[in-house]
Formats: structure tokens, C-alpha cells, sequence
């Protein structure tokens, strides 16, 4: 066997292994990924697929999805050769009454996919609307309802005279406000044949 041959072969069997790590770099690491929030905290859960590995992993946040702060970082080797690994991440203190934009980076693999979550805080007046004043024709207003009792929302002109009406067995009223005039309203949130659990104003323009 000739020594220019031996030399092609290896040259060969190195841009094999070359091509290969390009493409094992470029494989998607990164299986299910998802973000939830409850109780005014988001959990994050995701799956490195088999086969892949990182060096570290950083959590990211943003609510922009320009300026991101890392608030979490899970260090070592992340992932396994030979079997589908999970996480989770908490984070404790996410951005009130904000859209919350997360995404890992997968130490020398790339970024996820960007995940958000919104964060309503209720506060101390039982409620919170989005937006208020009302710029355009939808509307929502949250209310603490973990037990999916049926509530009724009343909506009053200035006058006190009952313009609207609803009900919900979910945690908070969709509105459309196309057919109100430009103002302020009050509004009662109730259970049916009680007091009003919650009072406030809402300002449409």
C-alpha cells in the first residue's frame, strides 16, 4: 500500500469526522419546552433529547425580547449520551403585570425558542384590567377565582345606570367595549346572591 494512498485515506477518514461533528453541532438538542405560571411564579420545563449534550445552561428573561437578564444557570455537563434528560427552573419574582419572554442558551449549542407568559397580579383590590384605560375595542379584567365559581360582572355609567352584563366560571371577563361610549364606568364583581367581592372603575377612550 503506497504512502500517497495511506495519506488520501486518512485525509479521508478526517473530513468524515470533521463533516459528522458539523452536523452533530447543528442537530436540534433541545426536545419539549414549556412555561407556565401559577400562584405569581413560572415554571419552566424542558428535555434534552438523547444523545446530546451542553456545557451549562443559562435562563434568560426579557419583557421586550431585546433586553434579556439571566436568572437562572444550571452548570456542568446538561444531557446524556444514552437517554432523554429533563429540567426545571423557577423563577420566584418574574415581572408583574408584564409579558414575560423566556429562552435558554444550551452551552456551545445555541438558544431555544423564545416562550412567554403574562403575569397578572390581582393585588389588593381583587382585580387587575388590561389595558386601563381601554385604547382599543377588547379589554380584560382578572379576578382571583381558583375555585371556578360562577361570577357575574356588572358595568355602570357614571349615572349608576347598568349598561352590561356577564358571567364566568373562569378567572377573569373578556370585554368588548365597541358599543360603549367614551368615559368612565364602574363596575361590581360578584357571586350570585352575594355582596360584591370587588368594586372598581374602568376608563374607556
Amino acid at each position: 500500500m503506497s504512502k500517497a494512498f495511506n495519506i488520501k485515506l486518512l485525509f479521508c477518514l478526517l473530513l468524515q469526522v470533521a463533516t459528522t461533528n458539523v452536523f452533530a453541532q447543528h442537530n436540534p438538542i433541545l426536545g419539549k419546552f414549556t412555561v407556565f405560571e401559577n400562584n405569581g411564579k413560572v415554571f419552566l420545563n424542558w428535555t434534552i433529547v438523547s444523545g446530546s449534550t451542553c456545557n451549562g445552561i443559562q435562563i434568560y428573561r426579557s419583557t421586550d425580547t431585546i433586553n434579556y437578564t439571566q436568572v437562572g444557570n444550571i452548570v456542568g455537563v446538561c444531557g446524556s449520551s444514552s437517554s432523554a434528560v429533563s429540567y426545571n427552573f423557577t423563577d420566584d419574582n418574574p415581572e408583574k403585570n408584564k409579558v414575560n419572554y423566556y429562552h435558554l442558551e444550551l452551552g456551545n449549542n445555541g438558544s431555544s425558542e423564545i416562550l412567554s407568559v403574562e403575569i397578572i397580579d390581582i393585588a389588593n383590590n381583587g382585580y387587575q384590567i388590561r389595558p386601563n384605560p381601554v385604547v382599543s375595542s377588547i379589554a380584560k379584567i382578572y379576578f382571583d377565582n381558583n375555585t371556578k365559581n360562577q361570577h357575574q360582572l356588572f358595568i355602570y355609567n357614571i349615572s349608576g345606570i347598568q349598561v352590561f352584563r356577564t358571567s364566568t366560571n373562569e378567572d377573569l371577563f373578556d370585554l368588548n367595549t365597541e358599543t360603549f361610549l367614551s368615559g368612565i364606568y364602574l363596575f361590581t364583581i360578584s357571586t350570585e346572591g352575594n355582596l360584591p367581592r370587588a368594586k372598581g372603575k374602568i376608563i374607556i377612550q
